[in-house]
């Protein structure tokens, strides 16, 4: 019996270390330990994987912009900014394109509403017609300048006898305002400096009428000539009367008078 039982020692031991050598190589695959079809459990399957995601887009596009060099970034911001200015430019056409309208628009209406208007009528020109006493006064007023300048080459009384008739109360005298009597005072003056005188008109006076002050413009020019022998002196020349005639009182008088000189002899 002993022999036997070491027989059966030696060929478990020599099972065992075949196996294990088996186990060793590169080609064997052990066996399960059990079969599908022994009734036990059945073999697990091997957990699959769970689904690979890739990246989100925004998450990729700023991993892409990370690696991008920096010279193709600087090149990306410029075209952003271009691109903004383009859209910038774009809206500010826009709204100036709009604000033409409108304001096209507008005028289009007022031109619409002021066309709608009928026109007014032509104003009618008044007709200005002529004083009827402007004739009267124009004649009246020239041959009372004509006598006055007359009276200024009579002899000095004779002078200033007839003064008081050509004058109203009061005068405006070469810009002074004067009574008759102080007007009739300077006259005196004027005949002692120069007693020997001649006034003689150039043509016809030129008269202008004013109906609502009632007066006339009268303007004369004329020659002079005045002398004083006890002073040796003589003046001569060519001047210009102006004299106011006024109606108001009825009987034309004169309220104003001045005159100045145009030229002297041998100036």
């Amino acid at each position: 019996m002993r022999p036997v039982l070491l027989l059966t020692l030696l060929l478990s031991s020599a099972c065992a270390t075949g196996s294990a050598l088996a186990q060793q190589g590169s080609n064997w695959v052990d066996p399960p330990a059990k079969s599908a079809g022994s009734g036990g459990e059945a073999a697990k399957p091997a957990a699959k994987p769970g689904p690979r995601f890739e990246a989100e887009p925004e998450a990729r596009a700023q991993a892409h912009r990370a690696a991008a060099p920096p010279a193709r970034q600087e090149a990306r911001r410029n075209d952003r900014s271009r691109a903004a200015e383009m859209r910038r430019a774009r809206r500010a056409a826009l709204r100036e394109r709009a604000r033409e309208q409108a304001y096209a628009h507008a005028a289009r209406g007022s031109a619409e509403r002021f066309a709608e208007r009928p026109a007014p009528p032509p104003a009618r020109m008044a007709r200005s017609e002529p004083d009827p006493r402007f004739t009267d006064w124009a004649v009246t007023a020239r041959r009372l300048s004509l006598d006055y300048l007359d009276s200024v080459s009579a002899p000095n009384g004779a002078m200033l006898a007839s003064a008081p008739r050509f004058y109203g109360s009061t005068v405006r005298f070469h810009g002074r305002v004067m009574t008759t009597g102080a007007l009739l005072a300077e006259k005196q003056r004027f005949a002692r400096r120069w007693p020997e005188r001649r006034y003689e008109p150039q043509g016809e006076p030129r008269v202008a009428c004013d109906g609502p002050s009632a007066t006339c413009l009268v303007r004369i020019v004329h020659d002079f000539t005045a002398l004083s022998p006890s002073r040796g002196a003589r003046s001569q020349g060519v001047a210009e009367l102006t004299l106011t005639v006024s109606f108001a009182g009825g009987a034309p008088v004169i309220v104003s008078e001045s005159s100045r000189v145009l030229s002297r002899a041998g100036a």
